[in-house]
């Protein structure tokens, strides 16, 4: 065992659980104390971060990061509920503090299944993926078990492929003592993660439209147009999956007032730095849970995203007072900046990561090593 107490995955639920009756609680006309819920949420994020671990690294850190996300959700819709705009689904007709406390709960749990807030007034629609334009559940079905396949097959050739090279795994070199060409493949990981997440949510919205829990159109696409990706800014607002935006925004919007910044180009890049920081601090937690110290590069990773963020927009700015307006040329030299972003940033912050056994012990499944040479739980050669 790693940490001082063995992994509890009923942690999670525990504090889900308390998250959504409290939710549910302040909802209601009567909301003292409401914010005292956040005391046992904090302290099982704690416990499970801090002191406790299990022999599976990848699982452990998947876990902690649920949970450090869970943390500051709940800062952010209980402790910060009262300094933000009402929480209300599109198309609710009663308040919250007309419906009954069973009705709140099952308002409250509708939220929690949301982080993208699909269907509710805080809706980031111009950060989200078109919605789904097919109105029947059978052929929505059919289409999302086919994107699932296609995803699931994306998956295995690129775990196939990541397999063999030293770099991802465990005890292996790190990326950067290699030339730019070879550093270039921690691109494998970002893809593996869309490839593996964008099947996951497939299979979940097959089950919710399948039982008739949410309907076709609630289950736009998790990550955006990968076309839009010529912008660092886009990627992380548009391309990349947006789970963490509403309690980005939430507590940064909270300190901008508390602040008193006034509206402006400051208030903004406050807010995108302190955006990014939180971001993080969520997965530092995690990677603490992982390597049992405070190695991890996360702190160093996301503020940077700002930084250069900030620098791009920059040039923008300076390109369009020059006269030059989006073209194909500049989109292209967009995705070569990008490219190149990526692959200078990702090797220090995922490293130690991979080092640790993540890729090793993660999903090692392969329907295609399995037809081709029978088996089907590979492991790194």
């Amino acid at each position: 065992m790693r940490g001082k107490h063995e992994l509890n995955p009923n942690i999670l639920g525990l504090m889900n659980l308390i998250s959504i009756v409290a939710v549910a609680r302040g909802g209601g006309k009567t909301v003292r104390f409401n914010e005292l819920f956040i005391v046992p949420i904090a302290f099982l994020c704690y416990y499970l971060v801090f002191m406790s671990a299990s022999d599976n690294v990848s699982s452990d850190y998947v876990m902690a990061t649920s949970a450090t996300s869970l943390f500051f959700t709940a800062s952010d819709v209980i402790l910060l509920r009262r300094f933000q705009p009402e929480l209300r689904m599109i198309g609710q007709k009663k308040p919250s503090t007309e419906m009954s406390f069973v009705e709140r709960l099952k308002w409250a749990l509708q939220l929690q299944l949301t982080p993208r807030g699909i269907n509710w007034a805080h809706e980031p629609t111009e950060h989200l993926a078109p919605r789904p334009t097919e109105t029947s559940r059978t052929r929505f079905i059919i289409s999302k078990l086919l994107s699932a396949a296609y995803y699931f097959i994306y998956f295995d050739i690129l775990s196939i492929i990541i397999r063999t090279n030293p770099c991802f795994g465990t005890g292996g070199p790190s990326f950067t003592e290699f030339g730019w060409i070879w550093r270039t493949t921690i691109w494998l990981h970002p893809c593996l993660v869309y490839a593996w997440l964008s099947m996951t949510y497939d299979l979940a919205s097959i089950v919710g439209v399948g039982l008739g829990i949410w309907e076709p159109r609630d289950w736009p696409r998790l990550f955006g147009d990968v076309r839009d990706a010529y912008t660092i800014r886009k990627c992380w607002g548009r391309v990349w999956h947006q789970l963490l935006r509403k309690f980005l925004t939430g507590h940064m919007n909270f300190f901008a007032r508390a602040l008193h910044l006034p509206r402006g180009t400051f208030s903004t890049y406050f807010k995108l730095f302190g955006s990014f920081f939180i971001s993080g601090l969520t997965h530092y937690g995690a990677e603490y849970t992982l390597l049992q110290n405070w190695s991890g590069k996360a702190m160093w990773f996301f503020p940077l995203q700002a930084a250069a963020i900030t620098f791009e927009d920059a040039v923008i700015g300076i390109a369009k007072r020059l006269g030059f307006r989006e073209n194909f040329f500049f989109r292209f030299v967009g995705y070569v900046w990008v490219f190149v972003w990526f692959a200078y940033c990702l090797p220090p912050w995922l490293d130690p990561t991979f080092h640790a056994g993540t890729t090793d012990m993660g999903v090692n499944v392969s329907l295609i090593m399995g037809i081709w040479k029978g088996d089907w739980t590979p492991k790194r050669q």
